[in-house]
């Protein structure tokens, strides 16, 4: 089968593999589609693993089931690439995407390759099968809607307040579906005026003027119940706990790179009580709460998705999701 296979240093390219099989309880899925997430792109994250084959956004059909297995060939599924054990203290307490069992299971060899090999933890646990309405395009947004969907959660989100997204590229425009769905008021700080455009058309407000003061206008009030950062840069950051109400979050879901300090204004937020938190990776309860919003509509992935790319021009698909131009690439295996 082929796999796209990284080696390091932004180097990607097709090699055959074995094709896997499926031991007890495990499933083996024919892969029709995997959008590419920003962490493929992050070389000081992958780097180390190379030689890797990349991809945890995984949408296929099973075509074989080892016994035990509960889900039956001809299933069009969603495959998670991690599960929790669901019954350790950081299960039980909702740190469950900590979990030392979710950093062990993986999927096999990842989700850009033909077929891949799905443990039997991971199929028992976090692998849905697909209704009629959510289309393999669709379903590929299931795992960075589920990554947002626990962030949104997690801040606690009381609707009629008003938040804010920095940033608006495809992750953005999914925190503003996401909090658009619970009700609250959006602005959206993004400095491309397409992407601005994009944010309108998912629902938040979008001032041209992104400085401080002009944003700070349109929030209103104290400030921002909550700001959600899709991007490491330390500007951004600094923003979000200026545009944060006292006694208001920032949520981090890009991360910096470990071992590289960012100067942030702590000032600012201690004297304002301004709580700043990470978010990492998503759970069992959160795939299925973003299957249903993309089932109900919640989101058009036609404004979120910019580029479908056949497996056989991965160098091509990787330079997008690199270039400004992009929004979400997805690889194609249907191609």
């Amino acid at each position: 089968m082929r796999a796209a296979m990284y080696h390091g240093a932004g180097r990607i390219e097709l090699v055959d593999l074995p094709r896997p099989e499926a031991g007890p309880g495990e499933l083996v899925v024919r892969v029709r589609a995997c959008g590419l997430c920003g962490s493929d792109l992050m070389e000081w994250y992958q780097d180390p693993r190379a030689p890797v084959v990349l991809g945890h956004e995984p949408v296929g059909v099973v075509v074989s089931a080892g016994a035990g297995a509960s889900i039956a060939v001809g299933t069009r599924v969603f495959v998670h690439h991690h599960v929790p054990c669901m019954n350790c203290e950081l299960c039980r307490t909702g740190r469950d995407t900590l979990c030392p069992t979710f950093r062990a299971t993986r999927i096999d060899p990842g989700g850009l390759a033909e077929y891949i090999r799905v443990p039997a933890e991971i199929a028992e646990l976090d692998v849905l099968e697909l209704p009629d309405g959510v289309s393999d395009l669709a379903a590929t947004l299931i795992e960075p809607l589920a990554c947002v969907i626990r962030g949104r959660d997690r801040a606690g989100l009381v609707p009629g307040t008003t938040v804010a997204v920095i940033g608006a590229g495809a992750m953005g425009l999914l925190e503003i579906a996401a909090a658009r769905a619970r009700g609250v008021r959006v602005v959206a700080i993004e400095p491309r005026r397409e992407r601005r455009e994009l944010a309108r058309r998912c629902g938040a407000e979008a001032p041209d003027e992104i400085g401080l003061e002009a944003v700070s206008q349109v929030v209103g009030g104290d400030g921002a119940a909550a700001v959600f950062v899709t991007t490491a840069a330390p500007a951004a950051i600094n923003l979000a706990i200026a545009l944060a109400a006292p006694g208001g979050l920032v949520q981090l879901f890009a991360p910096p790179q470990p071992g590289v300090p960012v100067p942030v204004d702590l000032g600012t937020a201690w004297f304002r009580e301004v709580r700043i938190e990470s978010t990492y990776s998503a759970g069992p309860a959160d795939t299925r709460a973003a299957m249903a919003l993309l089932q109900d509509g919640a989101i058009d992935p036609a404004l979120v998705i910019s580029h479908r790319i056949p497996l056989a021009e991965i160098d091509h698909a990787f330079a997008l999701a690199r270039s400004a131009t992009a929004m979400k690439v997805v690889v194609d295996m249907s191609q």
